[in-house]
């Protein structure tokens, strides 16, 4: 038999961008286009920031998406797409796995959180700084005592992860207050509150997925695996959390578990 040719970083790279869960995929392709168009300026880049005059009074209403996805295109832009990637991917195949309609919810409550703390509060150019600090946020309340590392191997648990990388935001830009990453972490909370907590004490679910994003976003079944995330279980084979370790870069130890066909 002639010998097997080696798979080239195309066709690799092609098979991880297939292999990432497609809610993460669809977010992550939207941030690179919208934030590349700075540089090709395919469109100018100020007819896709918040900027709330024009919203109100010329009915600019594409404003309130594009910003999600628009960043400058330095260092943090690379991390912000890495960040998104880990951590959404985590949530899409753990907290909302087989449910993509309750991810999408999800997303959406944030974003209108978010819409609403940046027009009554100190408005910015764009939230794309507060989805990953959301997403961050709702996995370390799942995941609250798995512990992290950040920046040299410091050490603790997933539920300071936010709060961490939000100070370490503050202390980068000599003292100016991270907005966004707070708009981030307080759309979160509110959606952990009232999705989880409030109704554990007897409160009404209010966070109730709309029958038309079911309808959309039909419940997915099986398991199969994610590129540098490991294997996703059904919900009947979920694996044990307490030995999982990780850090903010990325890496595991899933213990042994059993691969599944």
């Amino acid at each position: 038999m002639p010998p097997t040719q080696p798979p080239s970083v195309r066709n690799e790279f092609i098979q991880w961008y297939n292999d990432i869960p497609p809610i993460t995929r669809t977010m992550l392709t939207m941030t690179s286009v919208f934030s590349l168009n700075a540089i090709f300026q395919f469109v100018r880049s100020d007819r896709l920031y918040l900027i709330w005059p024009l919203i109100l009074r010329k009915w600019e209403l594409w404003r309130l998406v594009t910003n999600f996805f628009t960043c400058h295109v330095d260092l943090t832009f690379i991390f912000n797409l890495y960040f998104m990637y880990t951590y959404s991917v985590k949530l899409e195949t753990e907290v909302f796995q087989g449910q993509p309609a309750d991810y999408v919810y999800f997303l959406l409550f944030n974003s209108a959180i978010q819409l609403l703390l940046d027009n009554y509060f100190q408005k910015v150019f764009t939230l794309s700084r507060a989805v990953v600090p959301s997403i961050m946020y709702l996995w370390s309340k799942h995941n609250a005592d798995q512990e992290v590392s950040f920046m040299f191997g410091f050490r603790f648990k997933a539920i300071f992860l936010p709060w961490v990388v939000a100070a370490y935001e503050y202390i980068g830009t000599s003292g100016i207050i991270p907005y966004a990453t707070l708009y981030g972490i307080a759309s979160s909370h509110l959606y952990y509150y009232f999705k989880t907590v409030y109704p554990r004490t007897g409160g009404r679910q209010y966070l109730t997925t709309p029958g038309f994003l079911q309808r959309w976003f039909p419940p997915t079944i099986g398991s199969y695996r994610s590129s540098g995330v490991g294997y996703v279980w059904t919900n009947n084979q979920q694996r044990q959390r307490t030995q999982e370790r990780t850090n903010i870069m990325g890496g595991h130890n899933w213990g042994r578990g059993h691969r599944l066909t």
